[in-house]
C-alpha cells in the first residue's frame, strides 16, 4: 500500500493484526443480525465467531498483494469495515468481499463512505472503475441499500455458507461507484 493513498484517507485506517478479535467481533455481530433464518441457528449462536477469527486471521497475516482491509473510526471505535481485491482483469472490476457496519451505525453513511473508499483505491492502483460483491438473495436490507447506492443485480447463484447451508446469492455490479 503506497503512502500516497493513505495520505487521503479520512478516520479510515488499514487493518493490522492488533485488529483480527475486533474485525471478527464485528463481523460475527453482522451476520448475527442479518442473517437469522438464512444460516443455521447453531452456527450464528455457536460458531460464527470462532470462524470468523479464523478467517480474519489468514486474512490480515497472509494478505494476497491485491488485498486492502480498511476500518472506519469514529472517536477512535471501529463502527464498519471493508474487504475488497483489487482487480485490473476481473470482468465485474475489484471484489468486495465483505462491507459490514455496526447495526447501531447503519443508515449513517458509512457503508457508502466505505465503497467510496474502496472505489478510489481501486481507482488508484488498479485503474479499474467497476466494482461488484455478492449478497444473500435474502438478505434485502443489504440489498435495497446496494440499489440505493447505485448497484444492479447482475446475476443470481447458489453457494454453501459457513455452517453448511446452502443459500441464493445475487452478484451486485457497478460499472462506476458514484455515491
Amino acid at each position: 500500500m503506497n503512502s500516497t493513498y493513505l495520505k487521503t484517507m479520512h478516520n479510515f485506517r488499514i487493518a493490522t493484526h492488533n485488529d483480527i478479535e475486533t474485525i471478527a467481533n464485528l463481523h460475527a455481530l453482522s451476520w448475527q443480525n442479518s442473517y437469522r433464518g438464512m444460516l443455521t441457528d447453531d452456527y450464528l449462536d455457536n460458531h460464527v465467531l470462532a470462524d470468523r477469527i479464523q478467517v480474519w486471521t489468514q486474512k490480515i497475516n497472509e494478505p494476497p498483494a491485491h488485498q486492502i482491509i480498511l476500518l472506519k473510526e469514529i472517536d477512535n471505535s471501529v463502527v464498519g469495515f471493508v474487504c475488497a481485491y483489487g482487480s485490473s482483469t476481473d470482468n465485474f472490476g475489484t471484489f468486495i468481499d465483505n462491507l459490514h457496519v455496526l447495526p447501531s451505525f447503519k443508515g449513517k453513511g458509512i457503508g457508502r463512505d466505505l465503497m467510496k473508499e474502496v472505489s478510489n483505491w481501486s481507482l488508484q492502483h488498479f485503474n479499474q472503475p467497476k466494482l461488484y460483491l455478492k449478497v444473500l438473495e435474502d438478505n434485502h436490507a443489504a440489498r435495497f441499500f446496494y440499489e440505493k447506492v447505485g448497484g444492479v443485480k447482475q446475476a443470481d447463484f447458489s453457494e454453501i455458507m459457513p455452517g453448511g447451508k446452502s443459500v441464493n446469492v445475487c452478484r451486485y455490479v457497478w460499472q462506476k461507484f458514484k455515491s
